[in-house]
């Protein structure tokens, strides 16, 4: 299959599409976006029932131009409903004869499907052939990172017209007004299809939306808020309060950590709403849907700490939220003020992103510009504010020039130990888009029987002359045994309490803690083979 791709500076070199690539209903009025349903490993905590903000902001910016839209999150909708796959995986959310349904009813002109999470593929694609054996004619879009890493493999369905990549705020207007004219593509930016040939064409985005604050806010009066609440689970773990809702400040991340496909959708360049339209939709939150939990989904939280400081402020005298970040901060960017601020605004865990305790490790492979030395008195402000400290640590990293070895990932552990955390700890996941997945096929460092269906990261696709994946895996068990017994047992100030407000909320979770605890001291001492791993450890966010 040939691929033809198109950038910014060529755009009026592109042949005009004659006869155009697929069929589709006349007029384009009706739009249904779907969230899929979703699989896990028989772990239903390791599963995030998220309001899909990628799709309310496009539903918002098609209500603002007036065209009939609904969301179908058939996850959430379906999140009391497990379906067996197979002895180790169950997938969760309504089933798929229950999505023909809800799309028979709304009788759609356009089905947009969010392709996030390349382990999930296979769901949304499920979904789009459900969406054709209904009517042809309905157009299938599909978007996310995922869709966005990978539009060639996404365009081997034939269920699929269209890819948008990237942010589609911009993009969907444009594209449904092509696409009901019978226009070209060739003016559209950030899309993927295939040609009256039958050929990909692959039109890379290079439009951003610099001025954040001109999107609407995401149609959340078309989700079913509520069932988000009773979930009380979401991104980063349990709420600590029930209402709890995702927002997202910024856009866009400068740093190249080897392993990060961000960028793909939002950029590298960091685009920051304003202090007064965060502070807006923050007031939507709490009026509107009476939100006392909010966690911030930024790659970049405090990208620019004198506004992040202006923005603290402001929530600390209009709101009493308590809130958190699950996808990190720069440690780097972290001060005294700016820790007391977050403190003062309802902060009550920060995770530090640092992920790996060796200097030579951060600064040869993963390129991420961590000062290790500065960490530990960052990690004791934060606790001087009685806020949790969380930290992620990401093992087996590889780079074109070396290896990750086993004693610099024992390196990793044993400066958590120093801190007194428990960090998270993944694998590294050779994501498509990433330039780990170029280097490990560069360097044949793919095991035998690579799938995209385990590209998640608790489970290992790599393996490198410096260890292999038993030996990695023996290490890593050893080692996050080690790591929590030792955060438990040298704070049992600490340790006592959790407990204390664990039994008191749920007396079979603090069980759970003493449990573990035992079982694995028993572990440490005569196995660390077969490691049982809790959903109910006290740093579990």
């Amino acid at each position: 299959m040939e691929v033809v791709n198109r950038t910014g500076n060529d755009v009026e070199k592109m042949h005009v599409v004659n006869n155009f690539p697929f069929s589709h209903r006349k007029n384009i009025r009706k739009v249904l976006l779907i969230q899929p349903p979703a699989w896990c490993n028989n772990i239903r905590s390791d599963m995030n029932p998220n309001a899909p903000l990628g799709i309310a902001y496009i539903a918002a910016v098609l209500e603002k131009h007036e065209y009939d839209v609904k969301i179908l999150d058939a996850f959430i909708e379906g999140w009391d409903v497990e379906i067996r796959l197979n002895k180790e995986r169950i997938r969760v959310g309504l089933s798929f004869e229950e999505i023909r349904e809800r799309i028979v009813s709304e009788n759609p002109d356009v089905v947009g499907i969010t392709s996030m999470f390349t382990s999930q593929r296979k769901n949304a694609h499920q979904v789009a052939q459900i969406v054709k054996s209904i009517d042809r004619n309905i157009t299938v879009i599909f978007g996310g990172a995922h869709a966005t890493a990978a539009p060639e493999s996404v365009l081997e369905d034939i269920n699929v017209n269209v890819v948008v990549l990237g942010e589609g705020d911009n993009t969907i207007i444009p594209l449904l007004k092509t696409i009901e004219s019978n226009s070209s593509f060739a003016e559209i930016d950030g899309i993927a299809y295939k040609n009256e040939e039958g050929n990909l064409v692959i039109q890379e985005k290079v439009i951003q939306i610099n001025n954040l604050d001109d999107l609407p806010f995401p149609a959340r009066h078309l989700l079913p808020m509520e069932r988000y609440f009773e979930a009380e689970v979401r991104h980063g773990g349990k709420s600590r309060n029930r209402r709890a809702a995702s927002i997202i400040t910024s856009r866009g991340c400068q740093y190249r950590c080897n392993f990060c496909t961000a960028f793909k959708v939002f950029t590298r360049t960091p685009r920051l709403r304003s202090v007064e339209n965060i502070i807006a939709e923050i007031e939507e939150l709490v009026n509107k849907f009476s939100v006392d939990e909010i966690w911030f989904e930024d790659d970049q939280l405090i990208a620019k700490q004198r506004q992040r400081g202006e923005l603290f402020d402001q929530m600390a005298q209009k709101f009493n939220l308590q809130w958190d970040t699950p996808n990190g901060v720069s440690v780097w960017l972290l001060n005294e003020d700016l820790i007391q601020k977050m403190k003062a605004s309802g902060c009550y865990c920060v995770n530090l992103a640092i992920e790996s305790g060796n200097q030579e490790v951060l600064k040869e492979i993963i390129n991420k510009p961590v000062n290790l030395s500065k960490v530990p008195e960052v990690v004791k402000l934060i606790q001087k504010y009685d806020m949790e400290v969380g930290t992620f640590l990401v093992v087996g990293n590889i780079s074109h020039n070396r290896v990750e070895t086993l004693e610099e990932i024992k390196d990793s552990f044993r400066f958590a130990r120093k801190m007194r955390v428990d960090p998270h700890v993944s694998y590294l996941t050779a994501y498509p888009g990433s330039e780990t997945l170029e280097v490990a096929k560069a360097k044949n460092y793919l095991i035998d029987g690579f799938d995209w269906d385990d590209l998640v990261i608790q489970k290992q696709q790599l393996q490198t002359p410096e260890w292999s994946p038993q030996e990695l895996r023996n290490l890593v068990e050893k080692e996050i045994i080690k790591t929590r017994l030792w955060k438990w047992l040298t704070s049992p100030k600490w340790l006592i309490l959790k407990t204390l407000q664990v039994l008191i909320k749920n007396p079979i979770g603090g069980i759970n803690i003493l449990n573990e605890i035992i079982r694995n001291s028993l572990k440490l001492i005569f196995n660390h083979k077969n490691v049982i791993y809790s959903t109910s450890t006290p740093d579990k966010k």
